[in-house]
């Protein structure tokens, strides 16, 4: 049989006393299968991710997560521990990251009866990652090529999940992951819906001098951004922003008057303003 040992530290003088609380029912503590140390409260979720050989290996170090049911009408949670397998991410799928444009592949942990699994996916699609729902993964390919699609190795159906951090990168070739991550961040909770929330850490910035009419420009920042194109003319015009390639409402047939359009752009998401007025100023909260 299996035993507990209690090992004191020579270096600490504090002692440390285990208490029993005041019930009338026996419980027990199962430790988890897994070399570590028990932490208290939220934690930031040990990740990995290199490049090589033109793919991309995701992984983490041993994990103990809490689940939801898989049952939407149930509150019950499930706490699984393992050390997942590494997912690869492999030559030719670009996830919809696009070249030379820095990304943010958010990393999940899967409970898959009773078994964490890694699955990825990119933030610039908007996928729910909010924690309360069940996700449908697939099968992860040389031809995962979706910005909106979860991957893993295997596809999954209806699994719960968490949210595990997140991996940046720019590859000068979508697809061929042949540059480091630039950033590995391990998240715990909903650290990262805090972190990619509008107006976090951001300030207004004159971008005037930087952005210029009918040209694409991506959201590489992580978070939501908001921006403002200031248009005008003495005689009629049009002013068209679009974002990730759709076109919002239109201010058309705008007569003797400056136009101020605030829009929001997602994070990863492309972004840009067309007019047939005169560009006077653009403004971004990022």
């Amino acid at each position: 049989m299996s035993s507990v040992a209690i090992s004191g530290n020579a270096s600490g003088a504090g002692v440390f006393t285990i208490a029993a609380p005041n019930s009338a029912s026996s419980r027990t503590l199962t430790l988890p299968d897994a070399t570590g140390t028990l932490s208290l409260g939220p934690q930031i979720q040990p990740i990995s991710a290199s490049a090589a050989s033109s793919a991309l290996t995701i992984s983490a170090s041993a994990l103990t997560l809490d689940f939801r049911a898989t049952t939407l009408g149930s509150g019950t949670v499930t706490t699984v521990s393992g050390t997942p397998a590494n997912l690869v991410v492999p030559s030719t799928a670009t996830l919809g990251t696009v070249s030379a444009v820095q990304s943010r592949l958010v990393v999940i942990a899967l409970n898959n009866a009773g078994t964490i699994e890694l699955a990825v996916v990119n933030i610039s699609g908007g996928s729910v990652l909010d924690e309360t729902t069940l996700i449908t993964t697939t099968a992860i390919a040389a031809a995962s090529n979706s910005a909106t699609a979860y991957y893993s190795t295997t596809a999954r159906t209806s699994v719960a999940y968490r949210v595990i951090g997140y991996i940046e990168s720019t590859q000068a070739t979508a697809g061929t992951w042949a540059t480091a991550p630039s950033t590995i961040q391990g998240s715990g909770g909903q650290a990262l819906t805090a972190m990619s929330s509008l107006g976090y850490g951001q300030t207004y910035q004159n971008m005037f001098a930087s952005r210029a009419l009918a040209t694409t420009y991506y959201n590489t920042t992580g978070k939501m951004i908001a921006v403002w194109v200031n248009c005008g003319n003495v005689g009629t015009f049009t002013i068209i922003p679009t974002v990730n390639g759709f076109a919002l409402t239109t201010f058309g047939n705008v007569t003797n008057i400056n136009i101020v359009y605030p829009f929001l752009v997602p994070a990863g998401m492309s972004y840009s303003c067309a007019s047939t007025g005169t560009f006077q100023g653009w403004t971004e909260l990022r």
